[in-house]
């Protein structure tokens, strides 16, 4: 690459590429516990919802990619660590007990991916991107509502202890990879604030 293509590259505040790659991530956590839920579903229609949402994460990762290839960063396909690994557990964990255990498992990793791109897309970017991540906000609200909904349909709803106990144990876990993604978000910010001074 010569110098001249270099400078016509955009260059973004850090914290904005920071909050990109940080999205990223969340998409690479999200996509084995799709594969692992719906390999093992037993009913076929929960099991095309979540192909279609599946294809969606997969339509967030490229243009997540292209938006920081955009602003000069490297897209790598990488899930946050620790905390992807432990998303994918919890989703492994209720694969033996079938399509209502998958569902509730899948509903404590969808809270999360709700709950942060909604905080992104209030964020003010510029306004393609904030358009961009308002959609995507969007389709993460739809995977999760579609899940309350199904776990209704199958006696787990809000209402019934078993739901309650779900949707706390959601918020925990959320809430706890939010923390420790928080601080490799920070990470990659400095990083990219050593690597390209003001």
């Amino acid at each position: 690459m010569n110098e001249r293509s270099t400078a016509a590259i955009p260059m973004a505040p850090a914290s904005q590429l920071a909050d990109l790659i940080d999205l990223l991530q969340l998409e690479f956590d999200a996509l084995p516990t799709y594969a692992a839920a719906i390999a093992t579903l037993r009913r076929p229609a929960f099991r095309d919802a979540l192909q279609g949402y599946k294809a969606e994460h997969l339509r967030h990762v490229r243009a997540l990619s292209t938006e920081i290839e955009a602003l000069g960063g490297v897209p790598l396909p990488f899930p946050h660590l620790p905390t992807g690994l432990f998303k994918l557990a919890v989703q492994l964990l209720g694969l033996p007990g079938g399509d209502r255990a998958i569902l509730l498992a899948f509903v404590s990793n969808e809270w999360q991916s709700r709950e942060k791109y909604a905080r992104y897309a209030a964020r003010p970017y510029p306004p393609r991107l904030a358009a961009l991540l308002r959609q995507h906000a969007d389709d993460e609200a739809r995977h999760y509502d579609w899940a309350c909904a199904a776990l209704e349909e199958l006696g787990c709803g809000e209402a019934t202890p078993l739901g309650q106990a779900s949707r706390l144990f959601a918020r925990f876990h959320g809430t706890t990879a939010d923390a420790l993604e928080s601080v490799g978000r920070a990470g990659v910010e400095a990083s990219v604030r050593m690597l390209r001074p003001a």
